[in-house]
């Protein structure tokens, strides 16, 4: 029964994967906007950035980064879609060029830090947040 099943249903087009790429992205904002109003939540938070304050976490521990509501929604080109319009010959000439970064470089890391976010912008934001 799977296997007949299996011919009526229609493979996913690009265009597909995007609009339900978009629908979870938009379900899981919802979610976050939704974490992030409860009381407890914004306590958590707080708490969680006196500890990072007291060196016994990372920012990055806490959290990722920060969302502007304001921005306009461009969705940039992820990996998968970047990759995927490149042709063989193009992705072993990028792997070349990699190599050679790193020989020139020493090592084959391209971040200073952890990656995390500004602490500055953190201390902004984590100040306006108190506040209210």
């Amino acid at each position: 029964m799977y296997m007949r099943e299996m011919g009526t249903v229609e493979l996913l087009t690009r265009e597909g994967e995007i609009d339900i790429a978009k629908r979870i992205e938009d379900g899981i904002n919802q979610v976050q906007s939704s974490v992030a109003e409860y009381p407890e939540a914004i306590t958590y938070l707080l708490e969680q950035y006196d500890k990072y304050e007291a060196e016994q976490l990372r920012l990055s521990d806490i959290i990722s980064g920060f969302i502007d509501p304001n921005e306009t929604e461009d969705m940039a080109p992820t990996a998968t879609h970047i990759g995927s319009e490149l042709g063989e010959d193009d992705l072993a000439d990028e792997d070349e060029e990699d190599e050679e970064d790193e020989d020139e470089d020493g090592d084959s890391s391209d971040d200073d830090g952890d990656g995390g976010p500004d602490p500055e912008v953190a201390r902004e934001k984590f100040g306006e947040l108190r506040a209210q």
